[in-house]
């Protein structure tokens, strides 16, 4: 028996409207038992509705044709370019629902409320007050409610509908909102948030479907001011949680909401891509992780799980592009089998994906798989070591940052791991001991993913020749974009020592000002060696984005610009700030 009885497969954003997308999500959810495709986007339901009412439709349709049959003429006169998409899309949607349901797998649509077409704000002018949009006008709640019933109308075996309202990320937040109106004054975000979650249930329910509401929060407040209203909603709503607080940050601790959801169903949502940890540009695979943390889950009460494959902030790039793909085979095998061993993963993989040389024997698969589970034993570590700073987030969703303060600003204000930790309150101090110790570790991170740059080169009898030039060119990329790494966090946390202790006269703020000089050369020279490699090759366009040579180039501009107003120093030369 499964461990989990709702196992997902998550597409984000252009992928959802991508068929032969989908069929390949489709084949991989049919053949690994999981139980659902869950289609991510923002506005996936405002682009496949229009709603009819919103345009004068009268409640006579019972589907999207016949209210199109009354409204066509004010669609085409207020937003012409959005008439035929949304019958379009439907039929698209009803088609993809069908071929789903015939591998017995559920659709779930997943968005972020409150979401809206532009055209609503200027046929409803009252909701801009004094220059914002007002989350607490009434209008709201009927505008909710007529687009998931008419959704559902049209595409009534969705399964249900998974929903973030605690983002900033949707068109329209409590958690983000400037009206000072009466009603947002007099209003509370418990309220809001109960309002809109009813408004989109009453219609769901009355379809017979599933609501799912995510914890999908940026700080503990929101997180608390969410969890209190869901306390109070119908037990039958869903909460989804991601199994991390905020966000995918394999550091972070366990979400403290696991089974603090009162009589509610859960699921963990998990991210197999690496948004946080790589992209699989920078290879990280983590089933160990997944391991402990679905054990954890399960012992909360967990029923399902959720694994994303890709990012709606990145069209075009997913797990099945990287390596990180071994993390999806294992988070959908340990979902059915926590026994399920790392090598069996590493063989599935190599043997589903084309990897393996026609007439290799069994024997061989196996050594194949026991050098994978190698070659990667070591890059969870790697990417720690080089993206995060004393486990804070000091990347910008794994880009290099582009000045001093964005790279604090990601560490402690977007995606603050003391707000979860108290103890890492101090991570990021300047003291001597800290900054060896991270400049140590950044120098340890390089050291391995040098080492494992030569272990791939050691092709194992079972690999086709191909899959063994494609990963060493991988690892290749993947030993430069951790140089880039150890540049960028010596080069910062060298400024801020020498920013925060500017009369230093210590040994080791001498040395800071020596070591300084040499990381702002690495970070042009690891610029120059990025764009060669950009120039030169032809690999999948993500390579090129975590390549950010550019990104290097306007830090290394930031940081002496700074380290120019210091007194006069060996750093604080005049050519520093050019």
């Amino acid at each position: 028996m499964a461990r989990f009885s709702t196992r997902a497969l998550e597409v984000h954003s252009g992928y959802v409207w991508n068929f032969d997308w989908i069929r390949k999500a489709l084949d991989f959810a049919k053949r690994h038992d999981m139980t659902a495709l869950v289609l991510h986007r923002n506005d996936i339901v405002d682009l496949t509705v229009y709603p009819g009412k919103l345009f004068g439709a009268s409640d006579i349709g019972r589907n999207i044709f016949e209210r199109y049959r009354e409204i066509y003429p004010k669609l085409y006169k207020y937003t012409p370019t959005r008439r035929s998409g949304p019958y379009q899309r439907r039929d698209y949607l009803r088609r993809v629902i069908d071929l789903a349901n015939r591998d017995g797998l559920d659709v779930y649509f997943e968005n972020k409320e409150l979401s809206f077409p532009d055209i609503l704000i200027e046929l409803n002018p009252q909701l801009n007050k004094n220059g914002t949009l007002c989350p607490n006008d009434h209008f709201w709640w009927d505008f909710v409610r007529t687009k998931y019933t008419e959704l559902f109308q049209d595409l009534p075996n969705i399964a249900g509908i998974i929903t973030a309202p605690g983002t900033g990320e949707s068109r329209l937040a409590i958690s983000s909102n400037r009206c000072t109106c009466d009603q947002c004054r007099n209003s509370t975000p418990q309220a809001w948030y109960g309002k809109l979650i009813m408004a989109m249930y009453e219609p769901i329910r009355a379809a017979g479907r599933q609501l799912a509401v995510r914890d999908f929060v940026f700080d503990k407040k929101a997180q608390t001011e969410l969890a209190e209203t869901i306390e109070k909603l119908p037990e039958d709503i869903i909460v989804c949680l991601k199994n991390t607080p905020h966000d995918y940050y394999p550091t972070f601790p366990d979400n403290p909401r696991l089974g603090d959801v009162g009589n509610h169903p859960q699921w963990v949502e998990f991210d197999t891509m690496g948004q946080y940890f790589g992209w699989g540009v920078g290879p990280a695979i983590i089933i160990d992780d997944y391991r402990r943390r679905m054990a954890m889950a399960l012992k909360h009460g967990v029923e399902g799980v959720i694994l994303r494959t890709d990012w709606e902030s990145l069209d075009g790039h997913s797990c099945f592009h990287t390596p990180n793909l071994i993390n999806l085979h294992a988070a959908s095998a340990l979902a059915v089998d926590e026994n399920v061993s790392s090598v069996a993963v590493h063989r599935e993989w190599l043997t589903e994906n084309g990897m393996i040389s026609p007439d290799a024997t069994d024997h061989a698969i196996d050594d194949a798989a026991a050098w994978s589970e190698r070659l990667f034993a070591r890059s969870w570590e790697i990417i720690s070591k080089s993206l995060f700073v004393n486990d804070c987030v000091f990347s910008d969703s794994s880009n290099y940052p582009v000045s001093l303060e964005h790279a604090w600003w990601l560490a402690e204000e977007k995606n603050s791991l003391k707000d979860w930790d108290p103890a890492k309150g101090n991570a990021l101090e300047t003291s001597e001991e800290n900054v060896r110790a991270i400049l140590a570790e950044k120098d340890e991170a390089l050291r391995l993913v040098e080492q494992e740059s030569l272990l791939v080169r050691d092709k194992p009898d079972a690999l086709s020749v191909q899959a063994h030039t494609d990963l060493t060119a991988k690892f290749d990329t993947f030993r430069l974009y951790v140089a880039g790494w150890r540049a960028v966090v010596r080069a910062c946390m060298l400024t801020k020592y020498l920013l925060d202790h500017p009369s230093a006269t210590t040994r080791f703020g001498r040395e800071a000002q020596e070591l300084i000089l040499t990381d702002l050369d690495d970070l042009l020279v690891l610029a120059d060696r990025m764009q060669a490699a950009e120039a030169r090759t032809d690999q999948h366009f993500a390579v090129y984005n975590m390549l950010g040579w550019e990104r290097l180039r306007t830090l290394n501009a930031d940081l002496k610009a700074r380290l120019a107003q210091l007194p006069s120093t060996v750093v604080a030369s005049p050519e520093m700030a050019g």
